[in-house]
Protein backbone atom coordinates (compact mmCIF):
# COMPACT_ATOMS: atom_id res chain seq x y z
CA UNK A 1 0.00 0.00 0.00
CA UNK A 2 1.28 3.28 -0.69
CA UNK A 3 2.06 5.78 1.81
CA UNK A 4 1.39 9.45 1.81
CA UNK A 5 5.26 11.93 2.19
CA UNK A 6 2.67 15.19 3.25
CA UNK A 7 4.32 18.86 4.49
CA UNK A 8 4.67 18.36 8.18
CA UNK A 9 3.23 20.77 10.89
CA UNK A 10 6.06 22.26 12.85
CA UNK A 11 4.10 23.79 15.56
CA UNK A 12 1.04 24.75 17.06
CA UNK A 13 0.14 27.80 14.60
CA UNK A 14 2.48 26.83 11.63
CA UNK A 15 0.00 27.00 8.32
CA UNK A 16 2.48 26.43 5.68
CA UNK A 17 6.14 25.81 5.03
CA UNK A 18 8.34 26.40 2.18
CA UNK A 19 9.74 23.64 0.17
CA UNK A 20 13.49 23.51 -0.36
CA UNK A 21 14.56 20.79 -2.21
CA UNK A 22 14.73 16.91 -2.51
CA UNK A 23 17.70 14.90 -0.95
CA UNK A 24 16.38 12.23 -3.29
CA UNK A 25 14.67 11.81 -6.49
CA UNK A 26 11.85 10.03 -8.50
CA UNK A 27 12.10 6.30 -8.17
CA UNK A 28 14.88 6.38 -5.65
CA UNK A 29 14.65 2.97 -3.31
CA UNK A 30 14.35 4.79 0.23
CA UNK A 31 14.97 3.29 3.73
CA UNK A 32 12.11 4.51 6.79
CA UNK A 33 14.16 7.42 8.35
CA UNK A 34 16.11 8.24 5.42
CA UNK A 35 16.17 12.12 4.87
CA UNK A 36 14.55 12.66 2.07
CA UNK A 37 13.91 16.44 1.28
CA UNK A 38 14.60 20.10 3.30
CA UNK A 39 11.61 22.22 4.27
CA UNK A 40 11.88 25.49 6.18
CA UNK A 41 9.47 26.72 8.69
CA UNK A 42 9.88 30.38 10.55
CA UNK A 43 12.13 28.27 12.66
CA UNK A 44 14.22 25.97 10.77
CA UNK A 45 15.55 24.27 7.49
CA UNK A 46 14.05 20.76 8.64
CA UNK A 47 15.21 17.77 7.15
CA UNK A 48 11.95 15.55 6.57
CA UNK A 49 12.06 11.73 6.84
CA UNK A 50 10.63 9.01 5.02
CA UNK A 51 7.83 7.50 6.66
CA UNK A 52 8.27 4.29 5.14
CA UNK A 53 10.42 2.05 3.19
CA UNK A 54 10.03 2.12 -0.80
CA UNK A 55 10.35 3.90 -4.06
CA UNK A 56 9.75 7.06 -4.35
CA UNK A 57 6.92 8.21 -6.76
CA UNK A 58 4.92 11.32 -7.71
CA UNK A 59 6.95 14.16 -6.29
CA UNK A 60 5.13 17.10 -6.69
CA UNK A 61 6.79 19.90 -4.08
CA UNK A 62 8.99 22.35 -6.34
CA UNK A 63 11.72 24.69 -4.38
CA UNK A 64 10.74 27.59 -2.91
CA UNK A 65 7.02 26.66 -3.09
CA UNK A 66 4.91 27.68 -0.22
CA UNK A 67 2.61 24.37 0.86
CA UNK A 68 -0.34 23.93 3.24
CA UNK A 69 0.79 21.42 5.77
CA UNK A 70 -0.44 18.48 5.83
CA UNK A 71 -0.33 18.72 1.76
CA UNK A 72 1.09 15.58 -0.54
CA UNK A 73 4.10 16.15 -1.90
CA UNK A 74 5.23 12.61 -2.70
CA UNK A 75 3.79 8.98 -2.31
CA UNK A 76 6.51 5.73 -0.96
CA UNK A 77 5.54 3.17 -3.50
CA UNK A 78 6.27 -0.88 -2.94
CA UNK A 79 7.94 -2.58 -5.45
CA UNK A 80 5.62 -2.66 -8.65
CA UNK A 81 3.12 -0.47 -6.77
CA UNK A 82 1.81 2.11 -9.15
CA UNK A 83 0.85 5.93 -7.66
CA UNK A 84 -2.87 5.83 -6.55
CA UNK A 85 -5.27 7.72 -9.06
CA UNK A 86 -6.26 10.29 -5.64
CA UNK A 87 -2.93 11.69 -6.50
CA UNK A 88 -3.97 15.47 -6.79
CA UNK A 89 -6.27 15.09 -3.81
CA UNK A 90 -5.18 16.37 -0.73
CA UNK A 91 -5.82 15.26 2.88
CA UNK A 92 -8.46 17.30 4.88
CA UNK A 93 -6.14 18.69 8.29
CA UNK A 94 -7.03 16.99 11.55
CA UNK A 95 -6.76 18.37 14.98
CA UNK A 96 -3.14 16.57 16.01
CA UNK A 97 -1.76 16.62 19.68
CA UNK A 98 -3.43 14.76 22.55
CA UNK A 99 -6.40 15.82 24.58
CA UNK A 100 -5.91 18.64 27.15
CA UNK A 101 -4.54 16.25 30.25
CA UNK A 102 -1.85 18.21 31.09
CA UNK A 103 -0.22 18.14 27.13
CA UNK A 104 -0.22 20.84 25.11
CA UNK A 105 -2.56 20.29 21.95
CA UNK A 106 -1.96 21.56 18.23
CA UNK A 107 -5.44 23.09 17.20
CA UNK A 108 -5.22 22.97 12.84
CA UNK A 109 -8.29 24.48 11.08
CA UNK A 110 -10.03 22.28 9.64
CA UNK A 111 -11.71 22.14 5.76
CA UNK A 112 -14.98 23.19 5.02
CA UNK A 113 -16.21 21.11 2.41
CA UNK A 114 -18.63 21.99 -0.58
CA UNK A 115 -21.45 20.62 0.80
CA UNK A 116 -21.93 23.09 3.70
CA UNK A 117 -24.30 26.02 3.53
CA UNK A 118 -24.18 28.95 1.81
CA UNK A 119 -21.67 31.97 3.60
CA UNK A 120 -21.50 35.23 4.02
CA UNK A 121 -21.14 35.36 0.27
CA UNK A 122 -24.39 34.50 -0.61
CA UNK A 123 -25.29 31.54 -3.14
CA UNK A 124 -21.54 31.40 -3.59
CA UNK A 125 -19.73 28.78 -1.15
CA UNK A 126 -16.30 29.73 0.02
CA UNK A 127 -13.90 27.20 1.05
CA UNK A 128 -12.24 28.63 4.16
CA UNK A 129 -11.04 27.75 7.69
CA UNK A 130 -12.79 28.12 10.58
CA UNK A 131 -10.35 30.21 11.51
CA UNK A 132 -10.06 32.39 8.83
CA UNK A 133 -13.64 32.82 8.70
CA UNK A 134 -13.68 33.44 12.59
CA UNK A 135 -10.94 36.16 11.33
CA UNK A 136 -12.97 37.56 8.48
CA UNK A 137 -16.23 37.94 10.69
CA UNK A 138 -13.93 40.37 13.04
CA UNK A 139 -12.30 42.02 10.61
CA UNK A 140 -15.60 42.52 8.27
CA UNK A 141 -14.00 41.16 5.64
CA UNK A 142 -15.86 39.57 2.62
CA UNK A 143 -14.01 36.13 1.97
CA UNK A 144 -15.93 36.07 -1.47
CA UNK A 145 -13.34 38.72 -2.41
CA UNK A 146 -10.19 37.09 -1.08
CA UNK A 147 -8.23 34.67 -3.48
CA UNK A 148 -7.05 31.70 -0.84
CA UNK A 149 -3.80 30.10 -1.40
CA UNK A 150 -4.78 26.57 -0.51
CA UNK A 151 -6.10 23.54 -2.94
CA UNK A 152 -9.08 25.05 -4.86
CA UNK A 153 -8.45 27.98 -3.70
CA UNK A 154 -9.21 27.60 0.01
CA UNK A 155 -8.59 30.62 2.57
CA UNK A 156 -6.43 30.59 5.51
CA UNK A 157 -6.07 32.40 7.76
CA UNK A 158 -2.51 33.93 6.65
CA UNK A 159 -5.21 35.13 3.29
CA UNK A 160 -7.28 37.16 5.70
CA UNK A 161 -4.65 39.26 7.36
CA UNK A 162 -2.81 39.55 3.66
CA UNK A 163 -6.44 41.06 2.56
CA UNK A 164 -6.55 43.13 5.76
CA UNK A 165 -2.69 44.72 5.38
CA UNK A 166 -3.79 45.74 1.79
CA UNK A 167 -7.39 47.29 2.69
CA UNK A 168 -5.67 49.16 5.30
CA UNK A 169 -2.81 50.10 3.14
CA UNK A 170 -5.68 51.02 0.05
CA UNK A 171 -7.09 53.20 2.94
CA UNK A 172 -4.40 55.02 3.76
CA UNK A 173 -3.30 55.76 0.34
CA UNK A 174 -7.09 57.42 -0.61
CA UNK A 175 -7.03 59.09 2.43
CA UNK A 176 -3.78 61.00 1.17
CA UNK A 177 -4.78 61.14 -2.15
CA UNK A 178 -8.02 63.49 -1.07
CA UNK A 179 -5.67 65.86 0.92
CA UNK A 180 -4.11 68.59 -0.06
CA UNK A 181 -0.64 68.20 -0.13
CA UNK A 182 0.05 71.24 -2.82
CA UNK A 183 0.75 68.49 -5.31
CA UNK A 184 2.74 66.24 -3.24
CA UNK A 185 2.78 62.85 -5.16
CA UNK A 186 0.74 60.10 -2.73
CA UNK A 187 3.72 58.38 -2.85
CA UNK A 188 7.42 58.79 -4.08
CA UNK A 189 10.24 57.13 -3.73
CA UNK A 190 13.96 58.56 -2.39
CA UNK A 191 16.34 59.44 -4.58
CA UNK A 192 18.60 57.06 -3.02
CA UNK A 193 20.92 54.15 -4.40
CA UNK A 194 19.31 50.44 -3.37
CA UNK A 195 21.82 48.66 -2.45
CA UNK A 196 19.72 44.89 -2.55
CA UNK A 197 16.35 44.09 -3.64
CA UNK A 198 15.78 40.70 -0.56
CA UNK A 199 12.16 39.29 -1.39
CA UNK A 200 10.18 38.25 1.91
CA UNK A 201 9.51 34.76 1.51
CA UNK A 202 10.60 31.61 3.47
CA UNK A 203 11.51 31.54 7.15
CA UNK A 204 11.37 35.47 7.09
CA UNK A 205 8.15 35.80 5.44
CA UNK A 206 6.44 33.09 7.81
CA UNK A 207 8.19 35.02 11.03
CA UNK A 208 6.64 38.18 9.58
CA UNK A 209 2.93 36.53 9.19
CA UNK A 210 3.65 35.29 13.00
CA UNK A 211 4.59 38.42 14.39
CA UNK A 212 2.49 40.87 12.41
CA UNK A 213 -0.39 38.62 13.95
CA UNK A 214 0.64 38.59 17.51
CA UNK A 215 1.30 41.81 17.61
CA UNK A 216 -2.26 43.02 16.05
CA UNK A 217 -4.40 40.44 17.93
CA UNK A 218 -2.45 39.30 21.18
CA UNK A 219 -3.27 42.71 23.77
CA UNK A 220 0.80 42.68 25.40
CA UNK A 221 1.24 43.72 28.80
CA UNK A 222 4.90 44.40 29.69
CA UNK A 223 6.51 44.57 33.15
CA UNK A 224 10.31 44.98 33.91
CA UNK A 225 12.46 44.28 37.40
CA UNK A 226 16.21 44.53 37.91
CA UNK A 227 17.41 41.92 39.49
CA UNK A 228 20.55 41.29 41.49
CA UNK A 229 22.58 38.76 40.12
CA UNK A 230 25.91 38.17 42.30
CA UNK A 231 24.46 35.12 43.55
CA UNK A 232 23.25 34.03 39.58
CA UNK A 233 27.23 34.79 38.88
CA UNK A 234 28.89 33.32 41.67
CA UNK A 235 26.12 30.13 40.94
CA UNK A 236 27.58 29.76 37.27
CA UNK A 237 31.19 30.06 38.30
CA UNK A 238 31.52 27.49 40.29
CA UNK A 239 29.09 25.29 38.67
CA UNK A 240 30.36 25.55 35.18
CA UNK A 241 33.57 22.94 35.58
CA UNK A 242 31.64 20.42 36.83
CA UNK A 243 28.38 20.50 34.69
CA UNK A 244 30.96 20.74 32.29
CA UNK A 245 32.62 17.58 32.91
CA UNK A 246 29.19 15.42 33.25
CA UNK A 247 27.95 16.93 30.20
CA UNK A 248 30.47 18.61 27.68
CA UNK A 249 28.23 21.71 27.66
CA UNK A 250 29.17 24.47 28.98
CA UNK A 251 26.43 25.54 31.94
CA UNK A 252 24.87 28.92 30.29
CA UNK A 253 23.15 31.48 31.91
CA UNK A 254 19.74 30.48 29.95
CA UNK A 255 20.19 27.29 30.89
CA UNK A 256 20.02 28.27 34.67
CA UNK A 257 17.40 30.65 33.84
CA UNK A 258 15.23 27.33 32.28
CA UNK A 259 16.17 25.48 35.03
CA UNK A 260 14.83 28.21 37.81
CA UNK A 261 11.48 28.90 35.20
CA UNK A 262 10.93 25.12 35.29
CA UNK A 263 10.76 25.36 38.95
CA UNK A 264 7.99 28.23 39.68
CA UNK A 265 5.62 28.16 36.76
CA UNK A 266 3.60 26.07 38.34
CA UNK A 267 3.36 28.63 41.17
CA UNK A 268 1.92 30.36 38.13
CA UNK A 269 -0.29 28.46 36.63
CA UNK A 270 -1.48 31.37 34.47
CA UNK A 271 1.89 32.14 33.08
CA UNK A 272 2.15 28.27 31.33
CA UNK A 273 -1.12 28.95 29.59
CA UNK A 274 -2.76 29.11 25.94
CA UNK A 275 -5.79 31.01 25.16
CA UNK A 276 -7.31 27.88 21.93
CA UNK A 277 -10.54 29.19 20.97
CA UNK A 278 -13.19 30.28 24.10
CA UNK A 279 -10.98 28.22 26.77
CA UNK A 280 -7.68 29.21 28.82
CA UNK A 281 -5.82 25.87 29.31
CA UNK A 282 -3.82 25.84 31.71
CA UNK A 283 -0.80 22.84 30.96
CA UNK A 284 0.89 20.71 33.38
CA UNK A 285 4.31 20.16 31.41
CA UNK A 286 6.39 23.24 31.68
CA UNK A 287 7.69 23.75 27.82
CA UNK A 288 10.35 26.25 27.55
CA UNK A 289 10.95 27.57 24.04
CA UNK A 290 14.70 29.18 23.57
CA UNK A 291 14.71 31.90 21.09
CA UNK A 292 18.21 30.92 19.41
CA UNK A 293 19.36 33.09 16.28
CA UNK A 294 20.56 31.18 13.54
CA UNK A 295 21.94 34.19 11.47
CA UNK A 296 19.13 34.66 8.78
CA UNK A 297 16.59 33.79 11.55
CA UNK A 298 15.23 32.45 14.43
CA UNK A 299 14.80 29.04 15.55
CA UNK A 300 12.60 28.08 18.65
CA UNK A 301 13.76 24.37 20.30
CA UNK A 302 11.87 23.65 22.96
CA UNK A 303 12.99 21.88 26.31
CA UNK A 304 10.21 19.32 26.97
CA UNK A 305 9.32 18.90 30.81
CA UNK A 306 11.55 21.17 31.88
CA UNK A 307 9.90 19.90 35.51
CA UNK A 308 11.51 16.81 35.26
CA UNK A 309 15.19 17.62 34.53
CA UNK A 310 17.61 18.94 36.81
CA UNK A 311 20.66 21.58 35.96
CA UNK A 312 22.48 18.94 34.44
CA UNK A 313 19.74 17.93 32.59
CA UNK A 314 18.37 20.63 31.32
CA UNK A 315 22.02 21.46 29.82
CA UNK A 316 22.85 18.79 27.95
CA UNK A 317 18.96 19.00 26.52
CA UNK A 318 20.15 22.36 25.67
CA UNK A 319 23.70 21.22 24.11
CA UNK A 320 21.58 18.72 22.14
CA UNK A 321 19.09 20.66 20.48
CA UNK A 322 21.46 23.70 19.45
CA UNK A 323 24.03 20.97 17.60
CA UNK A 324 20.97 19.55 15.67
CA UNK A 325 19.94 22.74 14.64
CA UNK A 326 23.27 23.86 13.55
CA UNK A 327 23.50 20.54 11.59
CA UNK A 328 19.83 20.91 10.24
CA UNK A 329 18.58 17.81 12.41
CA UNK A 330 16.39 19.41 14.59
CA UNK A 331 13.20 17.49 14.12
CA UNK A 332 9.45 19.30 14.55
CA UNK A 333 8.56 17.72 17.47
CA UNK A 334 11.73 19.50 19.30
CA UNK A 335 10.07 22.51 17.98
CA UNK A 336 6.41 21.95 18.94
CA UNK A 337 4.42 22.80 21.80
CA UNK A 338 6.23 25.17 23.71
CA UNK A 339 4.54 27.02 26.56
CA UNK A 340 6.52 29.36 27.71
CA UNK A 341 9.84 31.13 25.59
CA UNK A 342 13.03 33.23 26.71
CA UNK A 343 14.50 35.52 24.03
CA UNK A 344 17.73 36.47 25.83
CA UNK A 345 20.14 39.05 24.12
CA UNK A 346 22.33 39.84 27.05
CA UNK A 347 24.78 37.84 24.99
CA UNK A 348 25.11 41.11 22.11
CA UNK A 349 25.10 43.71 24.90
CA UNK A 350 21.10 44.24 25.11
CA UNK A 351 20.80 46.00 28.76
CA UNK A 352 16.21 45.73 28.02
CA UNK A 353 14.28 44.63 25.18
CA UNK A 354 10.57 43.86 24.83
CA UNK A 355 10.14 40.81 22.37
CA UNK A 356 6.68 39.47 20.61
CA UNK A 357 4.52 36.68 22.46
CA UNK A 358 4.72 33.76 20.65
CA UNK A 359 0.71 32.73 20.15
CA UNK A 360 -0.53 30.36 21.41
CA UNK A 361 1.54 31.28 24.40
CA UNK A 362 0.64 33.55 27.23
CA UNK A 363 3.95 34.89 27.91
CA UNK A 364 7.56 35.76 26.91
CA UNK A 365 10.76 36.17 29.28
CA UNK A 366 13.35 38.82 27.62
CA UNK A 367 16.89 38.66 29.11
CA UNK A 368 19.44 41.17 28.94
CA UNK A 369 23.03 41.28 29.94
CA UNK A 370 24.54 40.97 33.24
CA UNK A 371 25.68 44.45 33.82
CA UNK A 372 28.79 45.60 36.11
CA UNK A 373 27.70 48.63 38.24
CA UNK A 374 30.66 50.08 40.43
CA UNK A 375 30.30 50.19 44.11
CA UNK A 376 32.69 51.35 46.81
CA UNK A 377 35.94 50.12 47.64
CA UNK A 378 36.30 49.55 44.19
CA UNK A 379 33.89 46.46 44.28
CA UNK A 380 31.32 45.20 41.74
CA UNK A 381 27.45 44.34 42.01
CA UNK A 382 25.90 42.64 39.42
CA UNK A 383 22.37 43.03 37.84
CA UNK A 384 20.19 41.85 34.99
CA UNK A 385 17.15 43.24 33.72
CA UNK A 386 14.27 41.11 32.84
CA UNK A 387 11.00 41.79 30.99
CA UNK A 388 8.08 40.11 31.00
CA UNK A 389 5.44 40.41 27.82
CA UNK A 390 2.11 38.91 28.76
CA UNK A 391 -1.03 37.93 27.03
CA UNK A 392 -3.60 40.55 28.88
CA UNK A 393 -6.93 38.11 27.52
CA UNK A 394 -5.49 35.12 29.86
CA UNK A 395 -2.78 37.86 32.45
CA UNK A 396 -3.97 40.34 34.33
CA UNK A 397 -1.04 43.00 35.95
CA UNK A 398 -0.93 41.69 39.20
CA UNK A 399 -0.56 38.15 38.68
CA UNK A 400 2.19 39.15 35.92
CA UNK A 401 3.82 41.14 38.58
CA UNK A 402 3.68 38.66 41.40
CA UNK A 403 5.52 36.02 38.67
CA UNK A 404 7.95 38.83 38.23
CA UNK A 405 8.43 38.90 41.90
CA UNK A 406 9.24 35.66 42.62
CA UNK A 407 11.55 34.98 40.11
CA UNK A 408 13.76 37.70 41.24
CA UNK A 409 13.33 36.40 44.81
CA UNK A 410 14.80 33.16 42.92
CA UNK A 411 17.28 34.24 40.78
CA UNK A 412 18.48 36.28 43.70
CA UNK A 413 18.44 33.16 45.79
CA UNK A 414 19.47 30.49 42.93
CA UNK A 415 21.56 27.94 45.16
CA UNK A 416 18.70 26.96 47.16
CA UNK A 417 16.97 25.35 44.09
CA UNK A 418 19.69 22.77 43.87
CA UNK A 419 18.60 20.68 47.38
CA UNK A 420 14.75 21.31 45.98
Amino acid sequence: MSTKIIMPKVDMVMESGTFLEWLKKEGDQVEKGDAICIIESDKAAIEVEAPAAGILAGLTAKPNEVIPVTNVIGYILAQGESLPQETGDQPTPEASGEAVTGKPEIPVEKTIIADQPPTEAGDKLVRATPLARSLARELQIDLSMITGRGERGRIYRVDVEAAAGLRKKAAVIQALSQSNLHETPVISVPDAVIRQRIPLSGPRAIIAQRMSYSASVVPHIYESVTVEADQLYMMRESLIKIIQEKTGQKLTYTGILTFILSRILPRHPFLNSSLIGEEIIQWEDINIGLATDMGEYLIVPVIRQAQMLNLIGITAEIGRLLEAARTHKLSPDKMRNGTFTISNLGMFGIDSFTAIINPPEAAILSVGRIKENPISNGKMSRTINLVLGADHRIVDGAKAARFLMDLKTALENPFSFLVM
